[in-house]
Formats: C-alpha cells, structure tokens, sequence
C-alpha cells in the first residue's frame, strides 16, 4: 500500500494552477491487487485515477463499456460529428480547462447559436415575432412577451432565492425542496399558464423534480457569468441554462468546445495512466469490502483486490451491483431511488433553410412528439445548417419505445408532417437515447422532490471502503466540471485517509 504524506492543501496546490438485481459473475480468477481501483472510465472516475496515480497510487480503472468517456460522446463516425452528450466547456471549468490544457488539446469557441423559435402548441403555428399577440398566450403584461420554450426557466428563476453555490444543500432552504408545479400553485400562476411552464422546466416533467436541484444549475450559470463573463451578453437558451457570447476573438472564449472533439479529453486522460491501467468491456457485478480490503469481481469472472475503490459510475448502473456489506440505508436508497432525467436527441443536416418557404422562424418548440428542433446559426443564411431534435423528459421515453432505426424514421416523418417544407431537405445524421444506453440509464440525475433534504449530503460519504464519485455526487458545478469536481473530491478523501 502506498503510504503519502501529500496533505489536502498539498494536493489542492498542486491541482490548483486554475483555481435490484446483482449481477453474478459466471467464474473466478485469481485477484490481482492494486492500492485504489476506481469503478467507471468517465471523467469522475478518470479525474480520480490521474490524480491518485500521480500521487504515487497503483489504481486500477475498470469500464464496462467498450471504450472511456461515459457521458462525453462524439459521434466520430457521423457526418458532422455532433457531440452525443456532455460538450460545453465553460470560462469557469477550471478543472475541465486545466486536464485540457495539461494534455496539450487544443480550445475552440463554440458555435451554436440557436435561429428563432416558432412555437407549435395544440396545433397551431405561432412565430416569434407573434407570439405576444396570440390568442392561445396566457400571460399577462410584460411576461407576454416571454416565448413558450422560456416559460419554465423563467417562472423558476423568478423564485431563485440561492446566494451562495452551496446554498441548495442548505436546510434554510429545505421548503424549497418540492416540485416545479408546487413551486408555481403556492405563487398564484394559472393552471393555464403552469401548462405552458410545465412543457420545459429543466426536468422530466414539473412533478417529478425538486426545484432546488433545477435552482443549483440556474444559480451556477448566473454565479459564472458574474465572475467569469464581465461585459459579455447574457443569451436565454432553450434548455434553461443562461448561455452568453463575446465578441472577442482571442483568448479563451466564453464557452467552448474541444476541437478534436470533447471525448478527446477522457481519451488522453486515460492514456495518461498508462497501458494497462484501464480495462474496457469489464463490467462490475461484486463489490465485497472487509477491514483488510475490497475485492471486485467482474461478470467475466475476472477479480480485482485493493485497499480502496471509488464507485464513479450512475446510480442507475450501481444499484445492479451487489455491495457486500449493503450501503447505510439513506445511501442504499440514494442508490435505488434517485432519479436520472431522459434526453433524446437526433442529430441533423439541413441540406437547405426551408423556412424561408413555410414563412415560420427556422427553429420551434413543441407540445408534440417533437419536443424542440433546433436550427444551428451558420452566419450565412444560406446552404447547409447544423439541426437537432432534441427531446426530453415524457417526450423522449415515449420515442424511447422505439429502436433507434424506427425513431430515426418516425421523426422524420413527423417531422415533414408538421413542417412539409422540410421534406427533401433535412438528413438525419444520428440519434442517440441515453435512457436506453444500457450502462448510463438517463442523461443526468434528477432528484426528486424532498430527496434532496433527505439524502443529496448523505449519498456521496465514504462507506468502509468504498468512495464515491460522479456528478450525481456534486456540490459546486454543474455539467462536465461537475464530473471532475467529485472525482477530485474522491480521491483526496482517499490521500487524506492514507496519509
């Protein structure tokens, strides 16, 4: 066992340059030992195991999948090369913007600002421009002007009342701790004007989510703009997460985008630890601790014996796990109850802007099977543009019925439906659910109302030997940062228990 003597604010300087059903295994082999082996090749499992092994650790990564990543996916194959999931750097990523700078890949500005909004509500097209106007508005005054896709992070915002990044954890801010709908009836808005809000609340639905968790990531990107954004315009996105652009061209811009693509990052960091140090296609079904050590066993009967092991992979996935002994009651049921909300997205070329046929804004938002399609700036106005279909919460599941091919199919077809001047003219490039990715299970957590009160603190404190990471577990950040962040947090709690 490796004994440091690196103190946590040792560490952190040197970090620091940017301030259920187990699954059984069908044979055994003779465990291999290792001082840490961290359970989960994404960029929590990965932060963990890049710091402990520079540290002095032996650590042992084991990745289910067949390749490192998790949730940051670029579709390299693809025309386009969209990024499947996480893709957003932020000014303030610093642990993100350090790994990156640290294995030499290179930063690029991104580009996705997203044409004008149409809305498509019980049938009836209404344009931006229009919609103040439109009969089927439900606001009052000056909030008429507030678009349909905007509805919800707006509403939620205006009842924000976090200060502090931590604030969200805080008990002075437990009644706060239920869901969107709640939040909108104890302040008075209409049933109509909640229907409205209720079709994009950063959520699956506005039930099934507690508001304090969809507040942290409201209040995160106001807290970045403030500290990292000075003098840049602030721009509503249509998920909910307040964006902005800068006109600058040089240095490091607002937000941006790795320009070998963002899996690149988890790529390099595994190449970091060296042949060998990380296994693919091993996935977990035996984690058994003891007061000597933690054996891990793997569905190909391989076994794996360490002092530690850092669980960095989603609940959805661990509760498949057997942990012997069983987790502490709150986090056996953190691990078997918390929630992970659903996006699907099809990814697009369009070949043509065939609004300017239909006389409708280029991107819209929906009640329907297409929840929001999104139209990408080329700066041009003419030729090819980048597109999206992006569904969440209900919207997804229910194309989550279908195989990929068939909802690929069905979206253009609905799409054509509602939108005819499309036919032709708009080429499905991919589609991708992370619902039914079968070792992720949903796009990112989502606790439910009254969880976080009751377990969100709970969850991620060491158990015997058993550490744990992943954005689930966070505290301060919010998308990839967030990974890095709990990651970091693991593996010091580790050097700090062994120094």
């Amino acid at each position: 066992m490796k004994t440091s003597t690196l103190s946590r604010r040792q560490f952190g300087l040197g970090l620091g340059a940017l301030t259920s059903t187990a699954l059984v295994p069908m044979r055994t082999k003779a465990a291999q030992r290792y001082d840490v082996i961290v359970i989960g090749a994404g960029l929590a499992g990965l932060n963990s195991a890049v710091l402990l092994a520079d540290a002095g650790y032996k650590v042992k990564v084991l990745e289910g999948k067949g390749r490192v990543g998790g949730r940051v996916e670029t579709g390299y194959g693809l025309e386009t090369r969209p990024e499947l999931g996480a893709s957003q750097i932020g000014r303030d990523y610093a642990r993100v913007l350090y790994t990156a700078d640290r294995f030499g890949l290179e930063l690029i500005p991104e580009d996705r600002d997203l044409l004008t909004f149409s809305s498509y509500l019980d049938q009836t097209w209404t344009r931006a421009e229009d919609w103040q106007n439109a009969p089927q508005n439900p606001l009052e005054g000056e909030d008429r002007e507030i678009l349909p896709v905007m509805l919800g992070p707006r509403l939620l915002g205006r009842h924000n009342p976090l200060e502090d990044l931590e604030d969200w954890l805080s008990p002075k801010f437990a009644h706060l701790d239920i869901s969107a709908y709640a939040l909108f009836k104890q302040n008075g808005y209409s049933d109509d004007v909640i229907k409205f809000a209720g079709l994009n609340v950063m959520a699956n639905d506005m039930y099934s989510a507690s508001c304090l968790t969809m507040m942290q990531d409201q209040h995160r990107g106001r807290w970045a703009i403030k500290n990292f954004a000075s003098g840049a315009k602030v721009v509503d996105a249509p998920y909910g997460f307040t964006e902005v652009k800068t006109g600058a061209t040089q240095g490091l811009a607002v937000v941006s985008n790795i320009k070998e693509g963002c899996e690149a990052l988890p790529k390099a960091m595994a190449a970091h630890l060296g042949d060998g140090a990380v296994e693919l296609n091993k996935i977990v079904g035996h984690v058994d601790m003891d007061k000597t050590g933690v054996t891990v066993e793997t569905l190909d009967g391989s076994r794996y014996a360490a002092d530690y092991v850092i669980s960095a992979i989603p609940f959805t996935t661990l509760r498949r796990v057997n942990i012997t002994p069983g987790l502490p009651p709150l986090q056996t049921k953190a691990v078997h109850e918390l929630p992970y909300s659903n996006t699907s997205r099809a990814h697009l070329l369009i070949k043509e802007p065939f609004w300017k046929e239909d006389g409708l804004d280029p991107s819209f938002f929906t009640d329907g099977t297409i929840k929001m399609f999104w139209a990408v700036d080329n700066h041009t106005g003419e030729g090819a543009h980048v597109g999206y279909m992006v569904m969440t919460g209900d919207a997804a599941s229910r194309i989550d019925m279908m195989s990929p091919p068939q909802a690929s199919a069905f979206l253009m077809q609905e799409l054509e439906r509602i939108r005819p001047a499309s036919k032709g003219k708009v080429e499905m490039v991919g589609f991708k659910s992370w619902e039914n990715d079968p070792l992720i299970r949903g796009v990112r957590h989502s606790f439910a109302p009254g969880q976080v009160t009751a377990f969100a603190s709970e969850m991620k404190k060491p158990y015997m030997r058993m550490h744990f990471a992943g954005e689930h577990t966070r505290t301060y950040a919010i998308g990839m940062e967030a990974a890095m962040e709990s990651g970091e947090r693991a593996a010091i709690e580790i050097i700090d228990r062994t120094a």
